[in-house]
């Protein structure tokens, strides 16, 4: 969630000045939260006080009443600041002493859902929990597509789906993504609706290469900036993470107020998700262990080769995504990842990498490790494709996913 309103506050100052380049200081003292964060933070405290109620068995009884949750949270909550850049429908609604559906397909469907993306525990979940939180304002059925479509994103990104099939899901379900970023951006205009928004900040989370490189697309596009970026934001959270130097930094542009409720949902969703550090990576751990181990003896000759050809896909894209994360976390320079081994008495050989006791080391020599077998694989090709089959690799993975877990602080 925390993704979506340093989506907002970062493109709040380019809504209506539009920058149309990747180019800019991320934060500056002109960034506020808008409606986007706030109506947000709303919906979070909606699912947090549902499930208090009614536990986590998602039921229609259990939606009347997020819905319910959800209109009481929004009032309550925005009526505090009048002032955030509500359009006039909802400004009106929020106000309303009878609040009711307005049969509105814009884009503040979308840009305050992420909460329901990170709660669903499949995509019926995350359908129901995207429309009954949806339906409250945005009825139309543009509306109610537009949230679920950010959703289910959020929801796949979240669960280590890989972008080329949250592309063939929101293209086979909800829009066709038959643009690229750099071809709409001089002229994609101002645009408030879920239909022009929704595709445009997928897209730019397609494109991307780091949580902050999905942040610098959505801006570049222009037109609604701020939602953009928080919808963008939201599912680069889910597949990313946020580093933590950008977490820090955007919670200074929130009140007390509103930091109550996100301390709040941190605990909350501590309990119910993985959101690790390292999810970029330990995403694959599904993956391979479906494949491994990896005992060709008692395998056809045409599934070992299909076999392989899986395996070697994967780590195609695992070493791209490596090396972007390595990039996006300043922290995590490997560049000297022979010191770091050897100050584990680790010598960068294959086979003493291999034998290495994972469940001693710390976070940085398990990278050393991921790092030195690419080195390997550099200098003798076809090196890396045995540390797949061997399960090296999915044993360095599983150790990152154990350090997230016990790193994981409400």
């Amino acid at each position: 969630m925390l993704g979506a309103i340093i989506g907002d506050i970062v493109g709040s100052r380019f809504e209506f000045h539009n920058h149309k380049s990747k180019e800019f200081e991320f934060f500056t003292d002109s960034c506020t939260a808008t409606d986007d964060s706030i109506m947000t933070l709303a919906v979070a405290k909606a699912i947090m006080e549902t499930h208090k109620k009614k536990g986590s068995v998602i039921d229609r009884e259990y939606l009347d009443l997020l819905g319910k949750m959800t209109a009481q949270y929004m009032q309550e909550i925005g009526r505090k600041y009048p002032d955030c850049g509500y359009g006039g429908m909802f400004a009106r609604w929020v106000f309303s002493d009878t609040p009711k559906p307005y049969n509105s397909f814009g884009n503040g469907a979308a840009m305050r859902i992420s909460p329901a993306g990170f709660t669903a525990r499949s995509e019926a979940e995350a359908i129901a929990l995207s429309k009954a939180i949806t339906e409250v304002t945005h009825n139309h059925p543009e509306g109610i597509k537009g949230a679920e479509a950010v959703t289910i994103a959020i929801y796949m990104a979240r669960k280590g789906f890989f972008k080329d099939e949250i592309r063939q899901k929101i293209q086979g379900a909800y829009y066709p993504l038959n643009f690229k970023i750099d071809e709409i951006r001089n002229s994609y205009k101002f645009n408030e609706t879920c239909q022009d928004t929704v595709p445009q900040a997928i897209e730019a989370f397609l494109e991307s290469k780091s949580y902050e490189d999905a942040i610098r697309n959505a801006i570049s596009v222009g037109g609604d900036s701020d939602t953009l970026a928080a919808i963008t934001g939201a599912i680069a959270e889910a597949y990313y993470g946020i580093p933590n130097s950008i977490k820090e930094k955007a919670i200074t542009y929130l009140d007390d107020f509103l930091i109550k409720p996100l301390k709040q949902w941190r605990g909350f969703i501590s309990k119910t998700s993985y959101n690790g550090r390292f999810r970029l990576l330990t995403k694959y751990v599904s993956r391979l262990t479906a494949l491994l181990p990896l005992d060709k003896s008692n395998i056809p000759t045409d599934s070992q080769d299909e076999i392989s050809q899986r395996i070697d896909k994967l780590y195609i894209s695992f070493e791209k995504e490596f090396l972007e994360f390595v990039t996006s976390y300043s922290d995590s320079d490997l560049s000297n990842y022979r010191e770091i081994l050897k100050n584990n008495n680790i010598t960068p050989e294959s086979n003493e990498i291999r034998e290495a006791d994972i469940n001693i080391l710390g976070s940085k020599a398990v990278l050393a490790l991921i790092t030195c077998a690419y080195r390997i694989d550099h200098f003798s090709g076809g090196a890396i494709l045995k540390f797949y089959e061997d399960g090296s690799i999915l044993r360095w993975l599983n150790r990152l996913m154990e350090i997230d877990q016990s790193n994981t602080k409400p």
